[in-house]
């Protein structure tokens, strides 16, 4: 037996004791029966709700069918999170730099007017009959 084949050979039995070690951890957890379903459930909702709130026709009776089965995988636990996946991530704490952009309420005040400087009186010396200097 070469080199890689032991290698190979302790990779897998590591890979297994791994995935013993996690399943009596109860860290990877029974997966909920119908948990893939209810993803799929509530994207058909959203498509439903999409069309509705777009004025486009949606049937009646898929929605009830939708609602059901989902209420139905939320009393058998299937259904443990109702977080949206694309809300958009809260404000840090701190409200620093690090905070994010936040858009200005109310719109800057203009720009304060640049004084001017009055253009300086006639030069009385200077006349134009020729009297001058």
């Amino acid at each position: 037996m070469g080199f890689l084949d032991k290698a190979k050979a302790a990779a897998t039995d590591l890979a297994a004791k791994a995935d013993t070690a996690l399943a009596s951890s109860g860290l990877t957890g029974p997966k909920p029966p119908g948990g893939g379903d209810a993803e799929k459930l509530f994207r058909d909702l959203g498509v439903l709700a999409y069309l509705e709130s777009t004025g486009r026709p949606a049937d009646r009776d898929e929605r009830q069918r939708v609602t059901e089965s989902l209420q139905d995988l939320e009393s058998r636990g299937a259904v443990t999170s109702f977080a949206l996946h694309t809300a958009p991530p809260p404000p840090a704490a701190g409200g620093g730099p690090s905070a994010g952009w936040q858009a200005p309420t109310t719109p800057p005040p203009p720009p304060a007017p640049v004084p001017t400087t009055p253009p300086p009186p006639p030069l009385t010396w200077m006349t134009t009959d020729g009297g001058g200097v």
